[in-house]
């Protein structure tokens, strides 16, 4: 990508870009520590939306099962084609940026500038930004750009702003040594941190640009995300194909066909899911009895009927091996705290004393102290009297490990395949 190329230069002078920078140059401390940076960031998603809070601390499970599952992936996440939107993006900036302490402003002016560009483009699907435009908070780049190093697009673990400076050094390194006579300066280019075989930038991309995969960038993505997560799902659901009906991954349509470890990997995540939904059916319905709300009270207990129903016709907790369960957790994430584990195991056997009908009294008071233990004097269903009237009708819901995202991400590199 030249330093002269016209789809980006173009922004330089936007008036619209001008103003306070937004929240992700205030959190710049964080560009030294990938680990932390994602810490942190996954604290702001948490608020990001309300049907997906963790409100009773399932979260370091939900986190293992998706990893094991569909890693990489977050809620965050709405088409495949910004994995490659953000490196051109990055390297677009390293190459036309004339000091390093213009690298962080020119990226930003390109994000905002891909949000007019892919509207130009007619898209209205999950475009990040396509409401807010140059108010935008958090960018594109710090919601994938975990996900590029997790397929392997990026070729190590730094922060974007290290990347930026890597790319920015490797350009001018690489300048210096296309116009040196001495041949051996040529032998080698400084690497800018990004896979050497991502595909290139199409023309005018922050003039009209659309989500739509060319044959080629949807190969390349699938060849990643299959090399660098052969134990995952995805081999097998680029070879079946995403079935976009199944509201939960252990609905799809051909998993019978699925074999090997990921069969008893599944079967946990599926029981767990569905055991813990009743959880937060009775936290939501709690809450609703607190804000004296009728309407939600019949909504949530008659959630609750369907709940139990299904724990029954389906024998989730009956043939389920929980010594198996809690191995298959602890080696993947020693980190579950055992407050967590207590808190599980306590409830699994609340459902399976239980008898049809309202929720008992320990059931009730397990999810209190739950809350209270998690949140202190903040719990709702403490003394929290503002947070109950604050509550919007729904906290959390049915853990599905990131399926909805994969459904949306797989889909758009299989149509990029076929086209």
């Amino acid at each position: 990508m030249s330093s002269d190329s016209s789809w980006s230069s173009k922004r330089e002078d936007d008036p619209t870009t001008t103003g306070p920078p937004p929240m992700v140059s205030q959190l710049a401390w964080l560009d030294h520590d990938e680990q932390q940076r994602r810490r942190v960031m996954r604290v702001i998603d948490q608020f990001r939306d309300e049907g997906t809070i963790d409100e009773l601390g399932l979260g370091s499970i939900r986190d293992t099962f998706a990893g094991l599952l569909l890693p990489g992936l977050s809620t965050l996440h709405t088409r495949a084609r910004y994995m490659l939107f953000i490196p051109w993006l990055v390297k677009a900036s390293a190459a036309e940026a004339q000091t390093s302490a213009k690298l962080a402003p020119l990226l930003r002016k390109m994000e905002y500038a891909l949000i007019d560009s892919l509207l130009a483009g007619g898209e209205t699907q999950g475009v990040i930004g396509g409401t807010a435009r140059n108010k935008l908070q958090r960018l594109p780049s710090g919601m994938f750009w975990s996900a590029t190093a997790h397929y392997g697009l990026r070729l190590h673990r730094k922060s974007i702003s290290s990347t930026l400076r890597l790319a920015f050094d490797a350009r001018r390194f690489n300048s210096r040594s296309d116009a040196s006579d001495d041949p051996g300066a040529r032998l080698d280019g400084a690497l800018d941190g990004f896979d050497p075989r991502l595909p290139e930038a199409p023309p005018a991309l922050l003039e009209s640009a659309t989500f739509t995969l060319s044959p080629h960038e949807a190969a390349y993505l699938r060849e990643r995300i299959c090399t660098t997560q052969d134990s995952s799902l995805f081999p097998w659901l680029f070879e079946l194909g995403v079935d976009e009906d199944a509201p939960f991954l252990w609905d799809h349509v051909g998993l019978s066909s699925l074999a090997g470890p990921l069969v008893e990997t599944v079967d946990h995540g599926r029981r767990f899911s569905i055991a813990m939904h009743g959880a937060t059916i009775l936290y939501n319905l709690l809450l609703a009895r607190a804000k004296s709300d009728d309407e939600r009270i019949d909504t949530y207990s008659g959630s609750w009927d369907d709940w139990e129903a299904e724990i029954g016709s389906k024998d989730i907790l009956g043939p389920w091996d929980l010594e198996a369960f809690w191995r298959l957790v602890h080696h993947n994430n020693p980190r579950v705290a055992p407050t967590t584990v207590t808190f599980v195991n306590t409830w699994l056997s609340e459902v399976s004393a239980s008898r049809a009908g309202a929720a008992s009294a320990s059931a009730q008071n397990l999810i209190r102290t739950r809350e209270i233990q998690l949140k202190g004097h903040r719990a709702r269903l403490g003394t929290n009297v503002a947070g109950v009237n604050s509550w919007l009708g729904q906290s959390g819901s049915q853990l599905s490990y990131n399926w909805p995202v994969a459904v949306r991400i797989l889909r758009d590199i299989i149509d990029g395949c076929e086209n």
